[in-house]
């Protein structure tokens, strides 16, 4: 039975192997999608940027619209003046071109600070470029890496399956089964070792006959507490 006992602990060290490598291929791929989502963020800030730009041009367009008007609103009033008939009308003339080059300025003031705005943005656009650009090249690092690590654990993951399905071959049917059910039941842990006469399992001590025949190795003892299979390993070879 020492033997079998034996065959259990390695076999319980490739379950516990294989539980770590499925974790860890069932994490990367969730891995991926932050990548994902970060490449959208990185894009998303890119395009704001750029947009930022575009609302800069199209509000200079229209202020260039307005200026255009505006100009062609003096020249008009400007004409009016061989029109005029008497002084009263020429000072309110005069008036209403000075409210118009007043409004012209306030306009072409405003296409100076869009202009400025237009410059900044596309000095925003070239660092938030760069920033993209480097930001993007990290991704395709990681994502390499994280498709490369997929692999290996992949690769991991069916080198383990083998070794349990030829482990589980040498074990006696009797001795596999219930090992199989407390591994379902027991977290992925079926057979523990005893430290200081207690389960390392749920660490509860274990009563002092079972603890002397878990020290033989002779049969398939569980733990009172927790039903794991019991093994003494300083009087095992593994």
């Amino acid at each position: 039975m020492e033997e079998q006992l034996s065959l259990l602990i390695r076999l319980q060290e490739i379950d516990t192997e294989i539980k770590t490598l499925a974790a860890r291929k069932d994490q990367l791929p969730k891995m991926l999608a932050g990548l994902e989502q970060k490449r959208e963020a990185n894009q998303e800030n890119l395009n704001s940027v750029k947009n930022g730009l575009l609302e800069a041009q199209k509000k200079k367009r229209d202020r260039d619209q307005a200026l255009e008007a505006g100009a062609q609103k003096v020249e008009r009033l400007k004409a009016r003046t061989s029109e005029i008939k008497t002084n009263k009308e020429y000072q309110a003339l005069l008036k209403e071109i000075e409210t118009a080059e007043l409004e012209n300025k306030s306009i072409e003031d405003e296409i100076l600070l869009h202009m400025e705005k237009i410059d900044g943005a596309a000095a925003a656009i070239a660092a938030a470029e760069k920033e993209s650009r480097e930001v993007e090249a990290g991704i395709v690092q990681e994502q390499q890496l994280y498709e490369a690590a997929m692999a290996k654990a992949a690769e991991d993951l069916r080198a383990a399956e083998q070794k349990k399905q030829e482990l589980a071959s040498r074990i006696q049917p009797a001795v596999l089964a219930p090992y199989q059910r407390l591994l379902a039941n027991k977290s992925g842990t079926a057979i523990v070792e005893v430290r200081g006469e207690s389960c390392s399992g749920c660490f509860m001590s274990i009563p002092p006959q079972v603890f002397v025949n878990v020290k033989k190795n002779e049969s398939i003892i569980n733990c009172p507490q927790c039903g794991r299979i019991l093994y003494y390993k300083e009087a095992i070879e593994i």
